[in-house]
């Protein structure tokens, strides 16, 4: 009886082990550990500081909340009356798990102007990640070969249109063996890095230039502004996706280990 009793031991050790780990790595793909936050108010304050020396254009800037996080919503005035708006969104925003990492980021810009078109200038606009070194903005065509060497097509949204773009950094580029074409190699944000860094490194930035130019009056002196996209990482308190898991990881951990803040 007695090695009968070993073996069942054994046996259900194996199975409680199995499902620990189990517990841990659904943990940390379903958990949202993370958070993206825009910090509006200093684009607010960035762009009113542009508006002013400029000295030219009346405008209103503000950052507004939708389903998918916050945008910036940039109202044109002549004499107090609205001619026109343009809306950016930069995505993705909100709760996240750890993984998967962040390949790219997205920018939505939605013109609301009668007669006038917006212009995305990729080549002067700059992404920093962790508070390193600003670098290019890469546009992210599918199906087109990344040249880095030739300037970059501006997106344009013509009047009542809104356009998607998929960016990322110019250091991610690299020519795998073999190939002539250029491929983004590895990811632009690695987030399971993130609990693990000091707060002051827990952000990123995409300074987007973008212009405004009249369709029908050529000779009129466009509206230019640089953008700055600033997001913080948030570390969220410890909290287990599912009861079972929790029930798990309770059990068998002495004292869970607190994240990084």
């Amino acid at each position: 009886m007695a090695p009968d009793i070993l073996i069942l031991t054994i046996y259900l050790i194996c199975v409680v082990y199995v499902l620990y780990q189990m517990a841990l790595s659904v943990e940390a793909n379903l958990e949202d550990q993370l958070e993206l936050v825009l910090e509006g108010e200093n684009l607010q304050a960035a762009i009113a500081a542009q508006l002013q020396q400029q000295n030219r254009y009346q405008a209103q800037a503000e950052v507004l909340a939708d389903k998918s996080g916050s945008l910036l919503q940039l109202t044109f005035l002549n004499q107090d009356q609205a001619i026109g708006q343009v809306v950016l969104q930069v995505l993705p925003q909100g709760r996240r798990p750890l993984q998967p990492p962040l390949s790219d980021l997205k920018v939505n810009v939605l013109n609301n102007f009668p007669e006038q078109q917006v212009f995305i200038n990729w080549d002067s606009s700059s992404l920093s990640v962790h508070g390193g070194l600003a670098q290019r903005v890469i546009r992210m065509i599918p199906g087109m070969p990344i040249d880095l060497f030739q300037p970059q097509a501006m997106t344009v949204a013509n009047p009542g249109q809104m356009v998607s773009v998929a960016v990322t950094g110019e250091s991610l580029f690299n020519r795998p063996d073999n190939k002539t074409a250029l491929a983004s190699g590895a990811s632009l944000i690695n987030l399971s890095n993130v609990p693990d860094m000091k707060e002051p490194m827990r952000l990123y930035s995409l300074g987007v230039l973008m212009v405004v130019r009249s369709m029908t009056n050529p000779q009129e002196q466009a509206i230019q502004l640089l953008l700055p996209f600033n997001f913080r990482i948030n570390v969220l308190p410890d909290h287990v996706a599912l009861p079972v898991l929790s029930w798990l990881l309770n059990l068998f951990s002495a004292k869970p280990k607190p994240k990084a803040r």
